[in-house]
């Protein structure tokens, strides 16, 4: 079990390293910059506001997983904020950063292990398709990468996945 928080969700489905998933509401800061499409700041950025950048100067725990969003133009990365403050999350003072939503939902997931890169994301992103359409489902939303470990964690101990958010045909 992890020693850090993550978003509550129920198993609907489970084969393999595959999983329907519902979600529940939960909030999430996001980094978003147009300037940096890549994301090479968005894990400093958002270390940053945990460890008390905000308004309120307030160290926030960490929680997992670190979510990037694949979108046509840019990635986006999100720190999962902590159940504990509610709707009272702390705002946060850089102007790249927002405090959004996330909607509960079903999603589809597919877990993995190693290091993450395009073509095993890739590889995954048309495992899942497949999958979850084999299950009657349809895909509705972006890629969502979802990384649980510090990047020192051995390749053989890594959990990574990909999720989708998803509607039955």
């Amino acid at each position: 079990m992890s020693k850090y928080e993550t978003p509550d969700y129920e198993v609907l489905i489970k084969e393999g390293e595959y999983e329907i998933r519902r979600y529940v509401d939960f909030f999430v800061v996001e980094y978003e910059n147009e300037n940096d499409p890549e994301i090479e700041s968005g894990f400093g950025t958002l270390f940053k506001y945990i460890s008390s950048d905000n308004r309120e100067s307030k160290k926030i725990s960490m929680t997992v997983p670190v979510i990037e969003e694949v979108t046509k133009k840019i990635k986006k990365m999100a720190f999962v904020v902590p159940g504990k403050f509610g709707e009272h999350i702390p705002v946060p003072n850089n102007s790249y950063l927002k405090v959004k939503k996330f909607d509960e939902g079903l999603f589809g997931a597919i877990q993995y292990s190693g290091f993450s890169n395009k073509s095993k994301e890739l590889k995954m992103k048309k495992k899942l398709d497949i999958w979850i359409q084999k299950k009657g489902y349809k895909r509705q939303s972006n890629y969502m990468l979802a990384f649980y470990n510090a990047p020192f964690t051995p390749p053989m101990f890594r959990r990574n996945e990909i999720w989708v958010r998803i509607i039955g045909v």
